[in-house]
């Protein structure tokens, strides 16, 4: 009676959840989650550890029990890999009542790996793939006994292990760089691939329930899944989108016969046929329990509004509503008619998008089009938001980068391939903030196996996360890999020996097996082959281009880590470069190390999370080739100031590159700039903007500036030319009118030098027009000026409207600069070392966001290049720390920043001797 009296109190939270939450899928037939007191246990009983909550993973239940320090810190990511090699069991108590449910399955959202299943005595099953749903029925065990849920786990490192063992041809790489740390034939098992360590993080073989477990009852048909092709068309003269609707039912594990009702609703839309709303089923679930019911649904035009991404219009989205009804329900008095019902509410935007691949002149085009508009794709890559699966859920920091990436102005991120598949939280707010997703599936640099059982779940994978993604309007593309492609082309592994046999493996996994999966799941969208491939040319040459990094063809990615990063004149680009970046050290305060460490001890932990092959080699060179690098490793100030010129060069490399890509356009077909990466998954030197917490290092400061919709570039050409180029993403108007100023200024002094103004530049909209080429040296040595004594500043106003009235202040639309010599190079009379101070104007926290904000005045006392403000360590507890300007060239003696952190319960006080300041000069003068 008691279990009865719980069960029912939850059906009724359950409801008033779904009345209050439009984004809950919603049943009438009941979910139960199992989250509650599970024991988790070593094989031997060493470590028991009690009470657990799932989603859960091994790691982050030793970590919360204090068995092991945290994964993210000191060298734990080696001390803590017998872990990853240790057989773990996880155990809970469950007692059910079936009653009159026909079904009651237990449901597995996602298991991290292999794992055998139990109920009692009973086995139910085994899980061999963490990005696959598993189904059990459970009803003859729901007899109202209690029994031992149990799930034993296998190492994933053991099984992957075993799995390699007596192989005619080894899938390659057998293991990763021995600098990575981390464990081998990752390929051979469907988990994330980072998990056994990358370039960038660290070796975390987790093992554990990491989402939800739930009891699914009821006693009809329940809705799995909706996706839907969204199409615009005109019938008779009158526009109308077109919205084909797939439904997914499932009856158990088992055929069925289903006879009911499908009842739809776009929440606040009319249908244009009011016959739309409802379908008749009568049909036949297949040896699975599932059937696919389709239905075509039309609203007009002008009834709703178009989804746009970031920066090009709204993110209107509606609510479609789907029920299923069985027949039984109106035709007899049932006891319990609601488990015969089953709903589902997903939120859908109207609009289109298309990857155009014309033919140019040299090649193929490479763009998306969304709503017939061209549009040029800013973003970053994003991989998993931790190293531990169970912690890359969490909403509040998955949202706080998300919208990080919204406010420096991106419109795309591309979903990784050797990462997750995100959490429905995830595609929601890419929904809500206009961030278009190009999505890898999750296979990344390797080779894979093609057996039966492997593209067997593989398939299973592919489909189930297609159907549950599918409905989002931010996804725009699908791609089966990263990288695999140009592995095999190029013979990353050593593949040349046995090209045929990794070939056909190639297409028998991904041209035969993921592309049709996907295709057959979402008709809505184009699937690429591979990210970096030649599009259509690919498709052409048999899957495998002869050059899958040609710049005339698809997407490219670009690294080069010894020329000269801050030289424009390096970059060509291609017509998407869905790739490129620079690797930087985190900040100084973020090593928790760096306060009981010396430099020496700081030194080896930093070389040992460095997991590039390469080193810091790569970084050194750029800071060495355009600033004073520091010298001696083991002066108190080596890392403060090394990490501070590591963040400079890498803003410096990618704004250079990004600009140039953004100025090319027109001239080389470039529509696509995403640097690699957005966030990080331990502190460790790496490529991302925004480090692991949410530390924003100098280039994603810089970003704001850098993706603007309206931008002034700037920078020195191939010719040796002062190339300035005006910039537009946006749509109206369709042409606006600039005046330019380009300001040139000597290093040591705030007084400018020469004012050069351009007036009435015509710029249309969506698109780049060239403000100038200037021969800058040449117009300075008439001068007897030297280039390393001057920096060039830049401005761009809106020209007043004609007739306008009076002197109005200039509406300024973007500002920059442009160096002309390496700084290193500046001569000795124009160094200077500004007196630089720091007072806060005003603070305000709020206790209801628990956001602090801090104007702060920096006053110099000469010009200060490349200002550097960091909180000092004292102020650990203020998370998400983020200055409106860093990084910045100061040639007036005060400047206005804003700080912004999250501080719980404001218990903070941020006074100016909380701040620290570098800047490039006092390197300069030493």
């Amino acid at each position: 009676m008691l279990d009865a009296l719980k069960f029912f109190l939850f059906v009724i939270l359950l409801l008033v959840t779904i009345m209050l939450n439009q984004h809950v899928t919603s049943k009438r037939s009941a979910e139960l989650d199992l989250e509650l007191l599970w024991q988790i246990q070593d094989t031997k009983g060493v470590y028991v550890i009690q009470n657990q909550t799932v989603p859960s993973g091994v790691y982050t239940a030793l970590e919360q029990s204090m068995v092991i320090g945290s994964l993210l810190e000191e060298y734990n990511d080696v001390n803590t890999s017998w872990v990853g090699e240790t057989d773990w069991t996880y155990r809970t108590n469950l007692s059910c009542l079936a009653e009159d449910y026909k079904y009651v399955l237990l449901t597995f959202h996602g298991v991290d790996t292999f794992a055998s299943v139990s109920l009692g005595e009973q086995l139910l099953g085994s899980t061999e793939n963490m990005f696959v749903r598993y189904r059990y029925d459970v009803k003859q065990l729901c007899d109202g006994d209690t029994h031992e849920l149990r799930l034993q786990f296998r190492s994933p490192v053991v099984e992957a292990r075993e799995r390699a063992k007596d192989r005619a041809l080894p899938i390659v790489p057998t293991c990763p760089p021995d600098v990575y740390h981390g464990q081998c034939h990752v390929n051979l098992i469907r988990k994330m691939q980072a998990s056994f360590a990358w370039d960038w993080g660290l070796s975390a073989p987790s093992m554990g329930i990491w989402k939800p477990i739930r009891l699914e009852y009821y006693s009809s048909a329940l809705i799995r899944d909706l996706t839907v092709v969204i199409s615009e068309l005109e019938v008779s003269g009158s526009e109308r989108w077109s919205i084909a609707v797939r439904v997914y039912l499932e009856t158990g594990l088992a055929s069925a016969q289903v006879h009911g009702l499908l009842t739809f609703k776009i929440i606040g839309v009319p249908f244009l046929n009011e016959a739309d709303q409802t379908l008749a089923v009568m049909n036949k679930t297949n040896e699975h329990g599932e059937l696919l019911v389709e239905h075509g649904l039309t609203v007009a035009r002008n009834a709703v509004e178009r989804w746009w991404p970031n920066g090009y219009g709204k993110q209107t989205l509606y609510s479609l509503y789907v029920r299923w009804e069985d027949e039984a329900v109106n035709g007899v008095k049932l006891p319990n008619p609601d488990t015969m019902i089953s709903e589902k509410v997903i939120r859908i935007g109207f609009r289109t998008v298309q990857l155009s691949q014309e033919r140019a002149t040299d090649g193929l085009m490479f763009y998306f089009k969304v709503n017939d508009v061209p549009i040029f794709a800013k973003g970053s890559n994003w991989i998993p938001s931790s190293v531990l699966p169970e912690r890359s859920y969490d909403s509040n920091y998955v949202k706080f980068l998300l919208y990080a990436a919204r406010d420096a102005h991106m419109n795309m991120l591309r979903v990784w391939g050797g990462g997750l598949y995100e959490s429905d939280h995830f595609y929601r707010l890419a929904d809500e903030l206009g961030l278009l997703i190009w999505h890898d599936l999750m296979f990344a640099c390797s080779m894979y196996p093609s057996e039966p059982d492997f593209l067997r779940t593989v398939q299973e994978e592919v489909r189930q996360n297609v159907r549950r993604i599918q409905h989002h309007p931010s996804v725009a593309v699908w791609a089966t890999n990263n990288e695999n492609e140009v592995a095999l082309r190029q013979n990353w592994y050593k593949t040349n020996a046995n090209y045929t046999a990794y070939y056909t493996q190639y297409v028998e996994l991904y041209v035969r097996t993921v592309l049709p999966t996907v295709e057959a799941n979402d008709p809505w969208r184009t699937v690429l082959l591979s990210s970096p491939s030649n599009g259509d040319q690919s498709l052409k040459e048999r899957f495998i281009a002869t050059n899958p990094q040609d710049p005339r063809y698809g997407d490219v990615h670009y690294y080069n880590y010894f020329l000269d990063g801050w030289n424009a004149a390096q970059y060509r680009g291609g017509r998407f470069v869905s790739e490129y970046g620079f690797q930087s050290f985190p900040a100084y305060t973020s090593w928790p190390e760096a306060r009981s460490y010396r430099q020496a001890e700081l030194s080896q932990l930093i070389n040992h999370r460095q997991h590039s092959p390469l080193g810091n080699a790569p970084i050194l060179t750029m800071i060495e080739l355009n600033l004073p690098l520091p010298r001696d490793p083991s002066a108190d100030g080596y890392w403060p100031e090394l990490i501070y010129l590591s963040q400079l060069s890498q803003a410096m490399i990618v704004k250079t590159e990004t600009e140039v890509y953004r100025a090319r356009r027109v001239e080389h077909g470039t529509m696509g700039a995403l640097y690699w990466q957005l966030n990080d998954v331990w502190i460790a030197p790496s490529w991302s903007s925004i480090e692991y917490g949410g530390t924003f290092k100098l280039l994603h400061v810089w970003l704001r500036d850098i993706f603007a919709p309206e931008h002034l570039v700037a920078f020195v050409n191939e010719r040796r030319q002062l190339e300035v180029v005006a910039v537009r993403d946006t749509l109206q108007p369709d042409v606006q009118l600039w005046d330019v100023e380009l300001r040139i200024h000597r290093y040591g002094s705030f007084r400018l030098v020469e004012r050069i103004r351009q007036e009435r530049i015509r710029v249309p909209a969506n698109t780049v027009e060239l403000v100038s080429t200037w021969d800058v040296y040449g117009h300075l040595a008439k001068q007897g000026l030297h280039p390393a004594d001057h920096l060039v500043l830049l401005y761009a106003y809106l020209h007043p409207a004609d007739g306008q009235q009076g002197q109005p202040a200039p509406q300024p639309i973007a500002e920059n600069f442009a160096l002309l010599d390496k700084l290193k190079n500046i001569r000795q009379e124009q160094r200077v070392e500004p007196t630089v101070s720091i007072s806060v104007v005003s603070a305000v926290c709020s206790e209801q966001s628990n956001l602090t904000s801090v104007s702060l005045e920096v006053s110099v006392s000469a010009p200060a290049l490349f200002v550097y403000l960091q909180l000092t360590p004292e102020n650990s507890t203020l998370k998400q720390c983020q200055f409106s300007r860093n990084g910045f060239l100061q040639f007036q003696p005060v400047r206005t920043v804003q700080l912004t952190c999250v501080d719980p319960g404001c218990r903070n006080k941020i006074q100016a001797r909380d701040i620290t300041v570098r800047t490039v000069n006092e390197l300069l003068v030493r």
